[in-house]
């Protein structure tokens, strides 16, 4: 199946099964399966993605569906970091065909250290902006620079979600 964007009702209809090392072997229906419309910075082949909820509330699975070993956890910037902000130029609103406010979701990808003593950090520079009902995303340079590439995060302000997905 071509992973173009499809109509709504195409979305609603299709499944996905995905074998990922990060969650295991999964079904996943077309409505979380999200379409960039650039591809991720560092990987130019992957522009079809599955947005699943993580184990925490506010924390997400992002799944290539065509290369399930690219897998990213995403964030929501604002638990934490209630002041943060992102001003979306008229392209961006253009290409993920964002009319109101309410169509966006903006997350962050989340970097996890390689030892404890390392803090757990957030790219709020460059958020992933959703468009959940229309399937698409884009990755976004946020103007503002108060926030950084690698901005902490403390992942104990998520709570633990009931019905999210855990590591395999």
């Amino acid at each position: 199946m071509s992973h173009a964007v499809m109509d709504q009702q195409d979305r609603s209809t299709t499944t996905y099964t995905i074998t990922s090392p990060a969650v295991g072997t999964i079904e996943v229906s077309g409505d979380a399966v999200m379409h960039f419309t650039e591809a991720l910075w560092g990987f130019p082949e992957r522009t079809t993605y599955a947005l699943l909820p993580a184990a925490r509330q506010g924390l997400w699975w992002l799944l290539s569906v065509d290369e399930p070993q690219t897998t990213f956890v995403l964030a929501d910037p604002f638990v934490g970091h209630t002041d943060y902000g992102i001003d979306l130029g008229d392209s961006e609103r253009d290409a993920l065909q964002i009319v109101e406010p309410t169509d966006a979701l903006a997350l962050v990808m989340v970097a996890l250290p390689m030892t404890s003593s390392e803090p757990v950090t957030g790219n709020f520079r460059a958020p992933i902006v959703f468009n959940i009902s229309k399937g698409l995303a884009q990755q976004i340079v946020n103007r503002d620079e108060q926030y950084s590439l690698r901005e902490p995060m403390d992942l104990s302000a998520y709570p633990v979600a009931e019905d999210g997905l855990r590591l395999s």
